[in-house]
Order: structure tokens, then sequence, then C-alpha cells
């Protein structure tokens, strides 16, 4: 199946037209597929009132998983670093209450063409639930720092606190409460590999990105075609580089052409719970994981800080990420969970 690539990078503003282009290329891409952001129903302003009760997100036990993934050190997929990190987070979901399976598919080394052994993580909540959503981040990391300027900063290692870890270390909080929760969905978190498996923008040695979502947008449309599994996914939500310090939340343009109901709902319980970091404002128009996600037909949206000034750079370190944003996104993520929700597609 086909899917939103990037164009001429990754993660960059685009000009009205070329937005146009690139978002009119993936509707004809995802074809039946598709599902109109006006059709999850579960959204709107009569659930605006709806009151949203988050979690109690522990932000500093949060931190300190993201403290302890990057302890690991570079987690670039198929590597053993990247292998340790999927085990830690598969050990402590299941101890959470999930179920846990691996998701294990290959990918093309950009630079030697070998083959790579990637796989994504799936841990769900209320398996017996046939309405569910999910919530991704991606966990491997970038191979170099390759937005320094300086050649020797280049050959840092990039731990990528928040380019990555970030995201896991919430969903190991997040994990936490999941049994506990009342929420009417069946929950799934997803730890996509293969995010960045990038090594600068040359065309020869770029590769490709996003590789975990489209194995796992690739599969769910397979059993979907099959008539297995019986459950479908009505909401996705994407977190990427959503803990740094003096965290800007605006919403993404994709986001909100693709699945704008969702995107007002999520950030109408983050105005209920007074999460100041989630600005109602449009913001840079971003190619992540939740393109792919949408061509599957799951209305899915990016929350992602993309002005975080330690992008791709080597003090992208657990001292430039905070407890407190890690904890005000979760408190949205699991408020908006706890929702009731209206009946949808199914």
């Amino acid at each position: 199946m086909e899917t939103v690539e990037p164009v001429g990078g990754w993660r960059i503003r685009k000009s009205g037209l070329v937005g146009g282009l690139i978002l009119a290329a993936g509707l004809l891409a995802v074809g039946a597929f598709f599902i109109p952001a006006s059709s999850w129903v579960g959204l709107g302003e009569a659930n605006a009132a709806m009151a949203a009760t988050p979690a109690p997100i522990d932000g500093k036990r949060a931190f300190g998983y993201l403290e302890t993934i990057c302890a690991i050190g570079p987690r670039i997929a198929g590597s053993e670093a990247n292998a340790k990190q999927r085990q830690m987070a598969a050990e402590h979901f299941r101890a959470a209450g999930a179920k846990v399976r691996e998701q294990a598919f290959e990918g093309v080394h950009p630079l030697d063409g070998g083959k790579v052994q990637m796989a994504n993580l799936i841990a769900s909540w209320h398996p017996e639930r046939t309405r569910r959503v999910l919530i991704g981040v991606h966990y491997d990391t970038r191979p170099h720092a390759d937005e320094e300027t300086a050649p020797a900063r280049q050959r840092l290692p990039f731990l990528g606190a928040n380019d990555g870890a970030a995201g896991v270390a919430l969903l190991m909080e997040i994990a936490n409460h999941l049994t506990d929760l009342k929420t009417s969905w069946g929950v799934d978190l997803v730890l996509f590999d293969g995010e960045e498996l990038v090594y600068g923008r040359h065309p020869n040695t770029q590769g490709q990105y996003f590789l975990g979502s489209k194995e796992f947008a690739r599969a769910y449309v397979e059993e979907q075609d099959r008539g297995k599994p019986d459950y479908q996914y009505e909401a996705g939500i994407v977190l990427d580089m959503i803990g740094g310090k003096d965290l800007h939340l605006p919403q993404e343009p994709n986001s909100l052409n693709l699945a704008y109901n969702l995107v007002r709902d999520v950030w109408s319980v983050a105005r209920q719970i007074n999460a100041r970091s989630f600005k109602v404002k449009v913001g840079r128009e971003v190619m992540d994981d939740h393109l792919a996600l949408n061509n599957a037909g799951i209305p899915s949206i990016d929350i992602i800080d993309f002005d975080y000034p330690f992008w791709h750079k080597a003090d992208d370190l657990p001292k430039n990420c905070s407890a407190d944003s890690l904890a005000e996104v979760g408190r949205v993520v699991t408020a908006w969970l706890a929702r009731p929700q209206r009946r949808g597609r199914r």
C-alpha cells in the first residue's frame, strides 16, 4: 500500500501548494481505507462538555524511565541497544498487566544494503474489546546528530533523550495506570521501530523513514481485508518530542487535515485540565508516523514539539528534558482515554 513519503527531507514546513499536493497524494493512496475525520463520531462539541479526569501521572517517575533508557546508549534500529530497550519496555508492560507481542520485519541498511532486523512492540490492555485506540511512539534513535554543523559534533553519540526516549518513558508511565483507568476502549501502546534509520539527506545514503509504522499499517490493512481480526482502531495518537523543557504543542497541519475532530477533542481535554503547553494554533507541517496510520484508515494525529532546540543534535540529553512536560502530556492522554465516548463505527 502506498503511503505519504517525505519530500526533500523530514519534518519540514511545506508551502501551501506542496503541502496540498502531498495530502492529495496521500488521499489517493489511501483509497477505500481512508476514513474521513467527520466519521470519528465520538467527538465534537457535545463531548467538549464531558468531564476529563486524568490518571495520577508521576512525571518524576517517567523522567527516571527516560534516564534509564538513555543510559543504554544510542538505540539505532537493528542494534543490540535497540533490542535491549525493547525487552526492557516489554517486561515493564507485562508487569503492568498488558498482553505483549512483537511484530518483526526487515529493513534495508541505507549504507551497505544489508538486511536490518527490526520489530514493533505492541502492548494491549483489554484485548477482548473490539473498539480500540492506539498510542504510538518511535523507540529507535537517529544514527548521528546530523543537525550539528561541526563535523566533530556530528560524531558524538546521539542519545535521543527527547527524540525517542521521552515517548517510550511516557508510555511506560501511562502503562502503570491503564489497568485501573476507566476507559471504554481497548488500548494498545505501540513502539515503532525504524522511524529514522537515516544517514543524512543524500539520496544514496538517506534511507527510508517510518518503517515501523508502515509495517504496522500494512499488517493491519491486510488483516482487515481478510476479515481478521474482529477489532477496529477508532483513533490513534502519535507522541514525538514531548519531553523537552518549555514544551510547545501547537496543532499539526496534517493532523488537522486528516483527523480534525480528534485534534479538536484532544485539545479540548487539554483546555479542561489547564494543560498550557497545548496551543490552539497551527504549527509546522510534520511528516511522521501518523501518516501511515491514517493511510491504513486509522484517524490519527501527531502531538509534537518541533521547536525543540536540540532536534537531531548531540545535546538532546536528559538535562534538556522535563518531568513536568512528561506529566502534562500524560495527563492529557489519559484524560482523553477516560472520557465517555459515544459509540462509533462498530
